[in-house]
């Protein structure tokens, strides 16, 4: 190689010069190469610490009570599918206890709680009291004294049934007539392998019952009802984007599957339904049932999804359910400036 008097170099010519230049050609692609790997690291970190610190609503609460629900107080939950176990409460106190201090800490601005009627006067506008398990004529005077908002748990999955069982047919046409918002559980609910573990509760569930398009009779029959589909109908992904598609009433809850299923698992249902163009009927849910410290595990499944914008993390959070919900204007404003 010969240096010019002015500083310049020359580069060498032939077979030399020719091997530096390509060298020099392969170094930019290196580069530029590591350059957009950089940016992208660096978009998936902003995207993953984008922490949403706005109000939240949980679509999927529990309030029980000491007669009722004693065999699940001072339980172990079954190791769940991201390998992890939690002690349960002692009793109904606590878990009351429990569940409104995880409200306040975490902005659960709202929380539809099924069986939630004792909790409504210790914690004013943030329970949604849901009912199911009464007589439907009784329900019809609740809803209509306003005493219940939401019809919620259906679950006919535990006793061996579709939701288009003929025998469920007044509590659908009750949501439709009154406009209540109703939730469907099917899959998955009750911790995995509960069938086994808990078969005096959860005995009648069947694999052959889960598919959500048991839900589509309901949704002709009566147009427009609100209807969401507690856990997602997971994992028929295809099965909801199906009737998502179909009927635009149709919302879903995420609860169990934020904690229970491993995260990767979960991120791929409700990035399938955002792939699909379902990001703005997908509402959280946790379904604490008697471990309210799930209610974290579930947020935080949320916040720590790397493909969720700040933008889908309040849709997912707030947005979504207060639209599913109607909330008017002002009750909206009010959340969010908290």
């Amino acid at each position: 190689m010969s240096l010019k008097t002015n500083g310049m170099i020359n580069l060498p010519s032939g077979q030399a010069g020719s091997d530096l230049h390509v060298s020099i050609k392969k170094n930019k692609i290196i580069h530029m190469k590591i350059l957009k790997l950089l940016l992208l690291f660096i978009v998936t970190v902003s995207f993953s610490q984008e922490r949403y610190t706005g109000p939240i609503i949980d679509m999927h609460l529990h309030g029980y009570t000491d007669e009722q629900h004693a065999t699940l107080f001072g339980i172990p939950h079954p190791i769940t599918l991201r390998g992890e176990s939690f002690m349960s409460v002692k009793n109904a106190e606590e878990q009351k206890v429990q569940t409104l201090e995880l409200m306040k800490k975490y902005n659960i601005v709202v929380g539809v709680v099924t069986d939630g009627q004792t909790w409504k006067t210790e914690s004013d506008d943030r329970i949604l009291v849901a009912r199911n398990n009464i007589p439907v004529d009784d329900l019809r005077v609740l809803i209509e004294k306003k005493d219940v908002k939401v019809i919620a748990e259906v679950a006919p999955f535990y006793g061996n049934m579709k939701a288009d069982d003929e025998s469920l047919d007044p509590l659908f046409k009750l949501a439709y007539d009154t406009e209540t918002p109703i939730g469907v559980h099917i899959l998955p609910g009750g911790p995995n392998n509960g069938i086994h573990l808990m078969p005096q509760m959860l005995g009648g569930m069947r694999a052959k019952n889960a598919s959500p398009l048991q839900l589509e009779s309901i949704l002709i029959k009566y147009p427009g009802i609100k209807l969401y589909i507690m856990h997602g109908g997971w994992p028929y992904v295809d099965d909801v984007k199906a009737l998502m598609y179909m009927h635009s009433n149709l919302y879903v809850d995420i609860a169990v599957l934020n904690w229970v299923l491993p995260k990767e698992e979960c991120y791929n249902f409700i990035k399938s339904l955002m792939d699909a163009g379902f990001s703005d009927r997908i509402m959280y849910g946790t379904d604490q049932m008697g471990w309210p410290i799930v209610i974290e595990k579930g947020i935080e499944t949320i916040q720590s999804a790397d493909f969720l914008s700040l933008q889908h993390k309040e849709d997912i959070f707030y947005n979504n359910a207060a639209r599913f919900l109607e909330f008017p204007d002002e009750v909206i404003k009010r959340h969010k400036s908290k």
